[in-house]
């Protein structure tokens, strides 16, 4: 725990296994020594017909002791493309991630058992040096971190440490079904491995710090030699990138997703889409979708954004007020200013086709569809751009072109028009939206 950084509050994942059990009442036993107070929070899955006895057993627990308990209800829906084991993890994640507060820690009683679990399931799946670093002792999770302080511990240990001390904990009756694969190997393969190789569980998580020793080393190797390649979080300068050794490629882009958190994508994939690339007759089709997020190219760019952004669903009015609201990840409009009665017949929405745009007096109207290109814009995004139509006209795309009708009012009225979207994503397009522009200025005078 001395080795973790300091923090306002050590959040704990407690579940009423012995692994959570063991890991709540080491801190609890320590709680004086630590630097921040401890607050055990128990996910709820409602995934077996137990759920609300061990919500109880865990809110009991932290009562008789005094530790400060929270318990949350989680709603896992199974996808097609994931199975209810990885879903509950993802949704539980999520769950964290919106709890904790800047610098907060989460702490889980992932232990030595589960390291060598991890270490041979990734080498089943034929994962890289990655992989076999098995689970990170730290990592960033939402505004907080993630941390396993029990990793060179042993299952076995957990439990002689709760035997010693008296105290109970649960089974959950899932990890007898052999079906799961950690549960096929606990119960069924490492009892066999353990009587041929004694220690195989040591050996296994020996091998899996030195794996992260070495991923550790290359991603600081990439970072220093490739930093011009990693330093956007959505796109990646395409020509560069070509310029790359064939191995290196695939190295670069683990390195991307890694430094944002994303979960890995699997190697044949991952080739599959550099093959893409590089195959001038294939690459305006290179596409890799996986979890949810993707990876697409699009002009001179590599790009990388989650799934979910949604698009202009319909037509907004806007008749009052400062600030229209456009839901989800799509921000919000305003006015900045002065304040100012709205003139009728604002409608906000999406590119209507073959839409044309008046951007001075005297000038010619220029199709809608032209500026996204020049404003380097990928087509599946462009639906997510606000476009602001007066009385049928589109005056506005996004906050960053801006027809000569409303610049006129804007100026009168003594107000800015200013887009504020949500999404990482379409924040950091905004933003290269509006250097283009400029730029664009300076080069005309």
């Amino acid at each position: 725990m001395a080795r973790l950084p300091q923090t306002r509050m050590y959040w704990v994942g407690f579940s009423g296994g012995a692994d959570s059990s063991a890991l709540l009442h080491a801190l609890y036993q320590c709680r004086d020594e630590l630097p921040a107070p401890i607050h055990a929070v128990h996910f709820h899955h409602g995934l077996n017909a137990g759920a609300d006895a061990w919500q109880s057993h865990c809110r009991i627990f932290c009562r008789e002791r005094g530790i400060s308990f929270t318990s949350r209800k989680l709603d896992i829906r199974q996808s097609n493309k994931s199975s209810i084991e990885e879903e509950s993890r993802n949704c539980r994640y999520r769950a964290v991630a919106e709890l904790l507060q800047a610098g907060d820690i989460y702490l889980t009683a992932h232990h030595a058992d589960d390291q060598a679990e991890t270490l041979f399931l990734n080498l089943m799946r034929g994962s890289g040096i990655e992989g076999l670093a098995g689970i990170p002792e730290l990592r960033k999770l939402g505004q907080g971190q993630v941390a396993r302080p029990l990793l060179c511990t042993t299952r076995s240990e957990l439990e002689s440490y709760l035997v010693r001390h008296g105290i109970d904990w649960l089974e959950d009756p899932s990890n007898k079904d052999q079906s799961f694969d950690r549960n096929f190997l606990r119960n069924s393969l490492f009892p066999q491995l353990e009587s041929r190789w004694p220690g195989v569980i040591r050996r296994l998580t020996r091998t899996s710090r030195t794996a992260r020793i070495s991923a550790m080393a290359l991603a600081d190797f990439i970072d220093s030699h490739c930093n011009e390649l990693l330093h956007c979080r959505h796109q990646m300068p395409l020509g560069p990138f070509l310029q790359l050794e064939p191995p290196m490629r695939a190295l670069v882009l683990r390195q991307w997703l890694r430094r944002q958190e994303i979960p890995a994508l699997s190697e044949v994939r991952l080739n599959e889409f550099i093959k893409q690339i590089a195959e001038s007759t294939r690459a305006s089709q290179a596409e890799v979708r996986w979890d949810n997020w993707q990876m697409k190219l699009y002009g001179d760019l590599i790009w990388l954004q989650d799934q979910a952004i949604p698009g202009l669903a319909s037509d907004q009015e806007w008749a009052t007020g400062s600030k229209l609201e456009l839901g989800d990840s799509l921000g919000c409009l305003q006015l900045s200013g002065a304040t100012s009665n709205i003139p009728g017949g604002w409608v906000i929405g999406a590119r209507r086709k073959s839409e044309r745009i008046r951007l001075h007096k005297q000038g010619v109207r220029r199709k809608l569809k032209d500026l996204f290109r020049e404003s380097a814009i990928p087509p599946w995004l462009r639906s997510s751009i606000p476009v602001l139509y007066w009385d049928g006209e589109a005056v506005a795309i996004g906050d960053w072109i801006i027809a000569h009708r409303l610049k006129s009012w804007l100026e009168a009225q003594n107000v800015e028009y200013r887009w504020e979207p949500d999404s990482p994503l379409l924040s950091d397009l905004r933003a290269a939206c509006h250097h283009l522009a400029v730029d664009h200025c300076k080069s005309l005078g």
